[in-house]
């Protein structure tokens, strides 16, 4: 099949959070097999470099990882793995230390194999590592939106509210969307009511609300299995809803902005900040 050009970059979301255990892998696992059975052409991009588990999640077997593109083994196109026709892995690679921690010339080549293959997507969805390391921080910053996934449990708002301080101060970053995981809906908004308390007192941010996902005693079962869960789900349904939120919502206000190159101008901007902070 030929193949097809597109005159826009992907919308590219960051799915992203403070603390590990919060489900951000299953959610963005799960936002992108809904965006694909919608026709939407989607690349997910699992970032977390050394201990990825996109693939474990997805019963996929990869012939690949971003280690090899950076190693100069192979070109990006080649280790991304087609789960449908419509829904494409870039596998990040388990056990490999040296992805750990990006290396200003690793992220310029990534920079680079990224803008080679955006023109095939119409929305790539990050999964990043928790906390506030360099790659967490280099990733979210790539991308137009971010999605904060958070649980009632305190140490989440905590380590949350960490994670937004941190991209505004040195990312120039200031409108994030946040959801809440394991909760139903009043206790999902007085969680949100929480974070937003502590980033309105000290934080020049907007946090937008998107909804919430219950707790669903069917996903530790998929999990184990390896599978998506399936349409008729409760859980499918919600998640579908968070996707039109996620897809209406504006882009990130930045102040840098708006150039036509996206995925360039936005990764480079990234690689500028952590050069800054060395």
């Amino acid at each position: 099949m030929a193949k097809q050009h597109k005159t826009s970059a992907p919308k590219v979301l960051a799915v992203t959070g403070g603390k590990g255990g919060v489900g951000k892998t299953f959610i963005a696992t799960h936002l992108a097999a809904q965006a694909a059975q919608q026709g939407m052409r989607t690349l997910l991009l699992d970032a977390d470099l050394g201990v990825a588990n996109v693939d474990i999640m997805l019963g996929i077997s990869p012939h690949g990882s971003i280690a090899n593109v950076l190693r100069g083994e192979a070109a990006l196109s080649d280790i991304i793995v087609p789960v449908t026709n419509t829904l494409h892995v870039l596998p990040g690679g388990s056990g490999i230390s040296e992805i750990s921690h990006l290396q200003s010339s690793e992220q310029i080549l990534l920079l680079d194999e990224l803008e080679a293959v955006a023109d095939r997507y119409d929305l790539a969805i990050i999964d990043t590592a928790a906390g506030i390391g360099s790659n967490v921080l280099y990733f979210v910053s790539s991308a137009q939106t971010a999605l904060v996934v958070i649980t009632p449990d305190p140490t989440s708002l905590t380590d949350a509210y960490a994670l937004i301080k941190v991209l505004s101060k040195h990312r120039d970053m200031r409108r994030f969307m946040v959801m809440v995981n394991q909760a139903e809906e009043v206790e999902a908004r007085i969680a949100f009511r929480r974070l937003c308390a502590v980033a309105d007192c000290y934080l020049d941010v907007y946090l937008d609300y998107i909804g919430h996902l219950p707790s669903d005693s069917k996903v530790p079962d998929t999990i184990r299995l390896q599978k998506l869960l399936r349409d008729d789900s409760p859980f499918t349904k919600h998640l579908g809803q968070l996707l039109d939120h996620v897809i209406s919502r504006p882009v990130a206000d930045r102040k840098n902005g708006g150039l036509q190159l996206f995925w360039h101008h936005s990764l480079q901007t990234g690689l500028e900040a952590s050069q800054a902070e060395g």
